[in-house]
């Protein structure tokens, strides 16, 4: 006897375990795996029985647990997960006839102030990690740090949210950041390239519904990057130009700020090649669910002609809505 495929939304709320309060009115869920910002996650319940619209309402802020659980998808009697991370809730409504009931949580808490509050601070003689302790704290959240430690002699956070300013920061260097259970996640964007793909999908072999790809034109490809430094042993400011690999002709970007040496200078020159080129090849493919593909690994792409190759997973949507799809967007790998 073969086993049934089966997928399953497990859900803890507030620390109680709902699933199966839940499973009879839970039409959709989607959870979104994103770069750069909160994950999110959405429920879609109906509600004939007026549950959800006023006994069970839940409230804003909230905290919410979910993990995809998949039984015998690949194989028989497989069992695997997506642990999605711990959400907040963050907006509730209620629409009819007939009753439905939708929650939205996302992965930044509502800490005093509010994640939208705009703050303005100063560090002073630092490094980078301490910085974005600091920034994550602030924000309600813990510091993984899987990236090159920085220096600096100054550096202010002016009128910016937490994240605002963390993705800012990070995003100069060459780093990326997200935010997942109860996590500010910074990584270097170059060594994860570099990691061998979780997955080689197969146009025409593997369980794909949809793709759509795109390359933008030769000439939005800078093949120069200009920045300036001020050299204490010539006592005059130097420019610095980077000539970007791979790309043998295009414009030159330049850059309009000055870094204390030449080591800064070819590290953020580096950094700005990657922030204006890494979206010249694109993709996105819907295929079968496939909890293994989220944000920040890469894949291999084999049979599709030209867009064949190593892709980096920016988002991953998995909605579970009778069936189970996974929705990824794609850029491919650089290499610099």
């Amino acid at each position: 006897m073969t086993n049934t495929r089966r997928v399953i939304v497990v859900i803890s709320y507030n620390g109680k375990n709902i699933t199966a309060d839940l499973a009879p009115d839970l039409t959709s869920f989607q959870y979104n795996d994103n770069e750069g910002k909160s994950d999110e996650i959405q429920l879609d319940l109906q509600d004939r029985e007026k549950k959800w619209q006023d006994p069970w309402l839940p409230g804003k802020g909230d905290k919410i647990h979910a993990t995809i659980r998949l039984e015998n998808w690949r194989k028989e009697k497989e069992v695997s997960q997506l642990k999605c991370g711990t959400f907040y809730i963050d907006d509730v409504s209620f629409k009819g006839p007939p009753d439905k009931v939708s929650i939205k949580a996302v992965s930044t808490p509502f800490n005093e102030g509010g994640k939208d509050t705009e703050k303005t601070k100063a560090w002073e003689n630092t490094d980078l990690k301490t910085i974005l302790t600091d920034v994550a704290k602030s924000a309600g959240l813990k510091l993984f740090f899987d990236a090159p430690n920085h220096k600096y002699k100054r550096v202010e956070q002016s009128k910016k949210t937490d994240l605002a300013f963390a993705k800012e920061i990070t995003k100069k260097e060459g780093l990326s950041i997200k935010v997942t259970n109860d996590q500010l996640i910074v990584y270097d964007e170059l060594e994860y390239e570099k990691k061998s793909a979780v997955r080689t999908i197969t146009r025409g072999e593997d369980d794909i519904k949809s793709y759509d790809f795109k390359e933008t034109a030769a000439e939005e490809q800078y093949a120069k990057v200009e920045i300036s430094y001020f050299d204490a042993t010539k006592k005059k400011t130097i420019k610095y130009t980077y000539n970007v690999p791979g790309v043998k002709s295009g414009p030159t970007l330049k850059v309009n700020k000055k870094a204390r040496n030449l080591d800064e200078a070819k590290r953020w020159a580096q950094a700005e090649a990657r922030n204006k080129n890494k979206h010249s090849k694109t993709g996105k493919i819907t295929l079968l669910g496939d909890e293994r593909l989220v944000q920040g690994l890469t894949i291999e792409l084999e049979k599709f002609g030209a867009f064949s190759g190593k892709y980096m997973i920016e988002s991953a949507g998995h909605n579970i809505t009778g069936g189970y799809t996974t929705d990824i967007t794609l850029r491919e790998v650089l290499g610099y």
